[in-house]
This record gives C-alpha cells, structure tokens and sequence, in this order.
C-alpha cells in the first residue's frame, strides 16, 4: 500500500470511491467541501498541494482517501486540523488503510506546528466513531451545541 498526496489525476477515482459508498455506508456528516476540493480543476498548478488530502493505493488502485483541512481558532476553537472526509474501499476496510491515512495526515500536522486533529461527526455515525476511537482520537475538550430551527 502506498499513501500519497492527492493530484489532479486522482479525481475520478476519488469521485468514484465515493459514489461506491455513497449510499447508507456514507457518512451522514458529510458535506459539500470534498465536492469542492476534488472540483479544483487547478489542483496540479498550485505551488503546494491541497493540504491535508491524500489517497492510498494498493498497486494502480485507489482503496482510500482522505480530505482535511486546516481548522483556524475562529470562535475560540483551537487551531488544528479538521478530517472533512475519510474513505475506504469496503473490500480493503480492517486492512489499516484509515489509520495509514490517518497517519498522513498526523505527518502533514506535525510539519505544519498543528498539535490537534478534529473530526466532527453525527450521533448516529457509530462506525466512524468506532474507527476514529481505534485510530487513537477522544471527546474533544469543548462541546457543540446545536439548536434546530422550527419550519
């Protein structure tokens, strides 16, 4: 296996990663940011590449990606890193292929002075909290509040 930083040319395999698991296997916290990360027609002309986004590969084939950001310290928040997205071919999943990406990402923190990584995720996302648990992360030590608004 072999865990890079994404390129332009891994678009449509990234994208068809996630239409793979698009369905209830996909994370109910997911949102718009990958769709506007992997639309970045400019990806390999920027002078760095997008921070935080990798893919793993076994052989010519992509089994995983994943898409963070740099989350600043708006609102008080400490600044870190925030796991937008994480995705692993179900045939390649328990193999160690999330935490190799994980991993990528730990590296890609620790070259940018960033002490915390962030994922934020959906009560009912239970197998991601299960993975994420696994790959050594914990309750953060603030809290979010939420309030729905009345139709």
């Amino acid at each position: 296996m072999n865990v890079r930083q994404l390129v332009l040319g891994d678009i449509d395999a990234v994208e068809g990663l996630d239409h793979t698991i698009h369905g209830a296997d996909r994370s109910k916290a997911w949102d718009v940011y990958i769709d506007r990360v992997l639309r970045s027609g400019y990806l390999d002309a920027l002078p760095h590449p997008p921070w935080g986004c990798a893919v793993a590969e076994d052989g010519e084939q992509l089994i995983g990606f994943i898409v963070a950001e740099r989350q600043m310290p708006t609102y008080g928040l400490p600044p870190g890193a925030r796991i937008v997205a994480l995705a692993v071919d179900p045939a390649y999943r328990r193999r160690g292929v999330g935490n190799a990406l994980v991993n990528k990402l730990v590296e890609d923190c620790k070259k940018s002075g960033l002490d915390n990584i962030y994922s934020i995720l959906m009560d009912e996302d239970e197998r991601d909290a299960s993975f994420l648990e696994s790959a050594g992360f914990g309750p953060a030590n603030f809290k979010v509040f939420s309030r729905p608004i009345p139709e």
